[in-house]
């Protein structure tokens, strides 16, 4: 898992490496934090259940999802929103919720918990 997370004042940046940014065939994310809704730790497949189709990623049931995904109508979340997943088989994720595109970013990070307190703080 090569999921780096850096905290600014002023933005979230998602670095992948290795693997990991071949899978979601993405190196980077930056999402500004004033368009950050809410950040909590949820479980794997309450925030892979979202999804509905891979647009372009990865995805094996019950091993890995990563990429960008079009997200199901239940989500709540407008129409036509996008979700970006790096995850693989925790059981527990971070999910971040914006008001931007993506809509959902779904995390494996070695301490989500942590993580949620940096943003919320």
């Amino acid at each position: 898992m090569a999921v780096r997370i850096e905290v600014t004042f002023q933005s979230l940046i998602v670095s992948l490496s290795g693997l990991d940014a071949v899978w979601a065939l993405k190196r980077r994310l930056v999402i500004n934090r004033a368009d950050i809704v809410s950040v909590r730790v949820a479980p794997r497949k309450e925030v892979v259940s979202i999804l509905r189709l891979r647009l372009y990623g990865s995805f094996v049931p019950g091993l890995l999802c990563a990429g960008t995904f079009s997200v199901r109508k239940r989500a709540g979340l407008p129409r036509g929103s996008r979700a970006f997943m790096s995850i693989y088989r925790a059981k527990q994720v971070l999910q971040i919720t914006t008001n931007s595109r993506p809509a959902l970013v779904g995390l494996e990070v070695a301490n989500p918990e942590a993580v949620v307190s940096s943003l919320q703080g």
